[in-house]
């Protein structure tokens, strides 16, 4: 691939011979003969490249599986009497212009044959969808009905109520302890063994605490766990926030951030969303986007659509991480949305994801007030 036997013998022979031979192995999908053709082709070159066809089409004619196509490599017209031999004796083979056009092509349609195949196989992605697609109601009424909770009031959870949420409804999600002040975070952080500690200002309406300094990482200590508090208490105070005390999470285990989300599209209904995360996700901007609700192996092919995809598989000496977690995240996830139409948006991010699992140290869930949910 490719093949180019031009001058072994009469084009026809060569051309016939290479055709039956790659038609008969039945190792491919689409049979493809590639034509440079001059710009106003001369009568005998036209003869010649019209008998190397009618090779390609009787070694595809009792073939249905295999797709015969003609590829003329000039931007021009190609003759008249190429596309009527493919009309007649190729039933309307197809006669593609440009060698990444048309393999471009080729792959695309492949791609979609591939996802609906999987599409007859499993159903509707949606079990509604047929019953809307029978619907004679306008879009305008149907969008109206199934774009309710993007229309209501919304309010942004904390991240204490986000994790709540999200751990409630089946997520692996941090443990988080609410306390009121540092003496008490010194207590909650004895109760996890000496395991090292974040803490996190617990305030009203604070969504991105990061870009504000209040998270403190990797603490340990009576000590040092007492002056982080007090530091992360008089930082909110000086941002004149609506403190409600500090939260105390477990410090992950070392892996790779994702970012895990999700949004209520206002056309498409609950969209899932899975990327490279941490500080940099939107400086990255590489994610991998599905309609709600997702399978797993979905899941998994988002994770492989990733730009940066290898480094889940590990590097430099790294051990590769749990997929197979990180996919339940986006699978729960979305069946969160489809059953919650009062989450209008909810971001896991980072979603620390490592060889024994993976688990989101941190979330932001945006909700509908009057949305009814179950």
């Amino acid at each position: 691939n490719p093949l180019d036997p031009w001058g072994a013998v009469e084009p026809a022979i060569a051309y016939g011979v290479c055709f039956e031979a790659m038609a008969a192995s039945e190792a491919y999908d689409v049979l493809v003969l590639v034509h440079d053709f001059p710009y106003r082709s001369l009568p005998a070159e036209v003869e010649t490249a019209n008998e190397v066809a009618l090779q390609l089409l009787a070694a595809t004619r009792q073939r249905p599986a295999l797709l015969p196509v003609y590829v003329s490599l000039t931007s021009g017209e190609p003759p008249a009497a190429t596309k009527a031999l493919l009309d007649e004796h190729g039933d309307g083979a197809p006669l593609l212009r440009g060698a990444s056009e048309a393999f471009t092509a080729i792959a695309s349609v492949a791609r979609w044959e591939r996802i609906r195949g999987r599409r007859l196989a499993r159903g509707p992605w949606r079990a509604d969808w047929p019953a809307l697609a029978r619907d004679r109601v306008s879009y305008g009424a149907s969008h109206d009905r199934e774009s309710g909770a993007a229309a209501s009031p919304a309010a942004i959870l904390s991240e204490r109520e986000s994790l709540d949420l999200l751990r409630a409804a089946g997520l692996a999600v941090t443990a988080a302890i609410a306390v009121p002040d540092a003496d008490a975070a010194v207590e909650a952080a004895r109760a996890l063994g000496g395991h090292a500690v974040v803490l996190k200002l617990d305030a009203t309406g604070l969504a991105h605490k990061s870009d504000k300094g209040l998270v403190a990482l990797g603490l340990s200590g009576d000590d040092q766990i007492r002056a982080a508090a007090n530091a992360l208490l008089a930082s909110g105070q000086r941002h004149g926030l609506e403190i409600r005390g500090l939260l105390v999470e477990p410090m992950a285990a070392q892996g790779v951030e994702l970012i895990v989300g999700m949004r209520r599209d206002a056309s498409f209904g609950p969209v899932v969303m899975v990327g490279l995360g941490g500080v940099l996700a939107e400086v990255l901007d590489d994610v991998a986007i599905r309609l709600a609700p997702v399978p797993a192996d979905e899941a998994l092919a988002m994770l492989a659509e990733l730009r940066g995809a290898r480094i889940l598989d590990g590097f430099r000496g790294r051990p590769a991480v749990d997929r197979d977690a990180v996919a339940e995240i986006i699978v729960t996830l979305s069946r969160v949305a489809m059953v919650r139409p009062d989450i209008v948006e909810a971001d896991m991010n980072p979603v620390i994801a490592s060889p024994d699992g993976a688990i989101a140290v941190d979330a932001l869930v945006v909700v509908a007030h009057g949305v009814a949910h179950d």
